[in-house]
Order: C-alpha cells, then sequence, then structure tokens
C-alpha cells in the first residue's frame, strides 16, 4: 500500500477534486452564461483523527467556501467529499442530517453567529434539541452548564444575552454550541481573526485542550500564519481555488517550495523592529477568480515565472517526504530561525502552547 493509500484508509475526511463554480449570467428576459467565478477549482486533502489540518492564503482564495463545501452549506459543482465513510455530495437529505452530528462549524463573527434574542442557555441548547438529545429540560440544562464550564465561562452566564459578553467570550459561546452534540470534525472558519493577540492566545489554547480531551479534528481555516503555526498540525496554502502546497508544520515553515509560500512566509509581522527580514515583493495585484490565468495561476505574479508556467499548470506533487507543492520550479527556501513566525504580544499574556504532534 502507498504511502497516499495509508493516510486515505486513516483519514476521518477525503476531499478529491472539490470544485465550485458561480456562473456569472447577462440578460434580463434571457439570461445566459457568459462566463464562471471559479471560487474553489480543484481541491484534494485528507484530515486525520485528532488532526489540525490549517488551510491559509489571502482573502478570496476560496477557503471559507471550501469550508461550507463540506458542510453541505452550499452545493458543490463537482467533487467527492467523504466523511467517515459517507459521501457527502451523493447522501439524501434524512441521511446528511445524521452526518451532521459529527459535522460542526465555528464562524468567524462570533456576534453575528448567536441569535441576539436569545439566551446563552437556549443557544447552547438548541443543536440538541435540534438532534433529539436529552429530551428532559433539566438534562439539557445541565449539559448547558458543563460546556460552559468546559470553555472556561460559568453556570450564570447560562441566562444572559450575547450582547453581554466580550468578543472572545462570544466565541467560547460559539465553540460550546458546537460541542453540545460531541461532533468529530470541527470546521473552524477564522475563529480568531476578529479578536485581540492576547484572546486569540486564550481560544488557541481552549482548542488545543478540547482537541487533546475529545480527540476532535479541525479543519482550521486562517490567513494569519502566526496563529496557524501554533495550532496546526499540517498546512495546506490555497491560491485562486486550488492548493499549491501541502506539508507537515515544520517542512512548510522550515522549507517552503513554493514561490507563493515563501512570499507569505516573508511578509509575517516580526515583534523586534531590528530583526533581519528578506521580504518577498509580489507584482501585480491577485487575478479575478472569473479570469483565470493559462498555465500556473501564480505565474503573473511569481518572481521565477518562466515559458513553461504560462502554458502548462503545474501538479500538486511530492517534492519532500510528505510536503507537495504545485511548482514547476520547486525548490527549498530555508527560513531563518530568528525569521520565524511568533505571535507578537503573547509572551507578556497569555502564552501559546506550541503543537508540537
Amino acid at each position: 500500500m502507498s504511502r497516499e493509500e495509508q493516510q486515505s484508509a486513516e483519514s476521518l475526511l477525503q476531499v478529491r477534486d472539490l470544485v465550485k463554480h458561480y456562473p456569472i449570467r447577462e440578460g434580463i428576459f434571457v439570461p445566459r452564461e457568459v462566463g464562471r467565478v471559479r471560487a474553489v477549482d480543484g481541491v484534494s486533502f485528507n484530515v486525520h483523527e485528532s488532526e489540525t489540518l490549517a488551510l491559509v492564503g489571502e482573502s478570496g482564495c476560496g477557503k471559507s467556501t471550501t469550508g461550507r463545501l463540506i458542510l453541505r452549506l452550499i452545493a458543490t459543482t463537482s467533487g467527492q467529499i467523504d466523511f467517515m465513510g459517507h459521501d457527502l455530495i451523493q447522501v439524501g437529505k434524512r441521511a446528511l442530517r445524521t452526518v451532521r452530528r459529527d459535522l460542526q462549524i465555528v464562524f468567524q463573527d462570533p456576534y453575528a453567529s448567536l441569535d441576539p434574542r436569545l439566551r446563552v442557555e437556549d443557544i447552547i441548547a438548541e443543536p440538541l434539541e435540534s438532534f433529539g438529545l436529552l429530551p428532559r429540560r433539566k438534562e439539557r440544562r445541565e449539559r448547558v452548564h458543563e460546556l460552559l464550564h468546559e470553555v472556561g465561562l460559568s453556570s450564570y452566564h447560562a441566562d444572559r444575552y450575547p450582547h453581554q459578553f466580550s468578543g472572545g467570550q462570544r466565541q467560547r459561546i460559539g465553540i460550546a454550541r458546537a460541542l453540545a452534540v460531541e461532533p468529530k470534525l470541527i470546521v473552524a472558519d477564522e475563529p480568531v481573526s476578529a479578536l485581540d493577540v492576547s484572546t486569540q492566545s486564550q481560544i488557541i489554547n481552549l482548542m488545543q485542550d478540547l482537541q487533546e480531551r475529545h480527540g476532535l479534528s479541525f479543519l482550521f481555516i486562517s490567513h494569519d500564519l502566526t496563529v496557524v503555526k501554533h495550532i496546526a498540525h499540517r498546512v495546506a496554502v490555497m491560491y485562486l481555488g486550488k492548493i499549491v502546497e501541502i506539508a507537515d508544520k515544520q517542512s512548510l515553515y522550515r522549507t517552503p517550495h513554493h514561490p507563493y509560500t515563501q512570499a507569505l512566509l516573508s511578509a509575517v509581522p516580526k515583534p523586534d523592529p531590528s530583526a533581519h527580514r528578506q521580504r518577498i515583493i509580489l507584482k501585480d495585484d491577485v487575478p479575478s477568480a472569473s479570469r483565470i490565468p493559462t498555465g500556473c495561476r501564480f505565474h503573473t505574479r511569481c518572481p521565477l515565472a518562466d515559458a513553461i508556467c504560462r502554458e502548462q499548470e503545474p501538479p500538486l506533487k511530492e517534492v519532500a517526504g510528505g510536503h507537495h507543492a504545485a511548482c514547476h520550479f520547486a525548490s527549498p527556501f530555508p527560513i531563518p530561525v530568528h525569521d520565524r513566525p511568533t505571535m507578537p504580544g503573547v509572551e507578556t499574556s497569555v502564552p501559546i502552547r506550541q503543537n508540537i504532534r
């Protein structure tokens, strides 16, 4: 059995050639399709049990769309999503409802994702009622209090409303709601991007604790490489709807092979202004997802681009043990120790525990 086949057999989630295109139509009475926005354009990856896979990239690269496709919150154009032996694209509504108990999401904006008219107790108990768990109100209330304590809040918070909490506390409530039905996989869509740095570290530590305690798997969607460095086991880098590099965290941060990943890492802010940094400046802007360049979609901004890059799209191939990159000229670019991403400010507030798995 090959390494890829062995990893697939051990995977909790397998995504193969996932595609989401949005048609562009013109005309009022007889609209016709004149193009397509290729939001996600052939994405493949695995998520293993008790693993955190981070999906990173610039805004608009398709990260959040990928997460919502996996949860079937939006319909796919094509592809395969295998979760615990179920093909989520082919299953019917009744079977999908059963599977969704094991698939939950934590949204980016904790205030917008919580109903302002409901008390915290009702917000967290809602999935329990929806799935027919703990039919007695007293049992649900006890479970809500247990979940609140688990995410670092208190029982008396159950009678408050979302507007009475800080951003970090609201995100803890969102995490408690996701945990209520004991899922196997949580899609965390930019869960700390709206929080200040010290609160980010608290939420990251909480997620790591919950992962160790419950054996959770996370698909962690983020654009912040400093946050990803502390929570992820593996990292997948997306650009214009495709994964251009995927590897374990240590390998990707130490020796990124794709020019886009190298540019992203070189742009990470450093807490020490006197520290030397070799910054890679990309030319031009990100192309529109409705006008994808021919060949390699990164060639319009790549400092290594050649004629072959404009003509042939590079496959995602293995360039080192378990390290894959989609580049005709993939080569390691060592990042000096003092240039590797750190989270400024957290040393004086709440330290982030390194995930060394």
